[in-house]
């Protein structure tokens, strides 16, 4: 039974995050797959990609309220690079720019719209 609910939980998390990179397809951003990335943020079960150059990370946590508790760790995770945390319920959006392959941040704030599109 344990094994079972471990199953629905792996499914929410993947579904989720399946969501909004299905969002960004749509949206004519070029995703990587993404992969589980473990515990980034505490209490979120995380997946991580790139998504048209930039770095991003879609994290599923128990509850809003747990989100909201991370995004202050999900700013450090951005460091000194160019980016944004984004909550949105029980998920969050951690996408950076490293390498500042976008310098104008439109394809970030794109990224960002259409996830919290995607997730309200």
């Amino acid at each position: 039974m344990a094994l079972g609910m471990v199953a629905l939980l792996v499914a929410g998390c993947s579904s989720g995050v399946d969501d909004v990179v299905d969002a960004w397809k749509t949206a004519g951003e070029s995703p990587s797959a993404f992969t589980d990335a473990g515990e980034k943020l505490p209490g979120g079960k995380c997946q991580a990609g790139k998504v048209s150059g930039l770095d991003a990370t879609v994290c599923v946590f128990e509850s809003a309220e747990k989100a909201q508790q991370a995004e202050e760790a999900a700013w450090k995770l951005i460091g000194n690079s160019v980016g944004a945390a984004a909550v949105s319920g029980k998920m969050m959006l951690i996408i950076a720019d490293p390498k500042k392959e976008d310098p104008s941040g439109r394809r970030l704030n794109a990224l960002v719209k259409a996830y919290q599109e995607k997730t309200r």
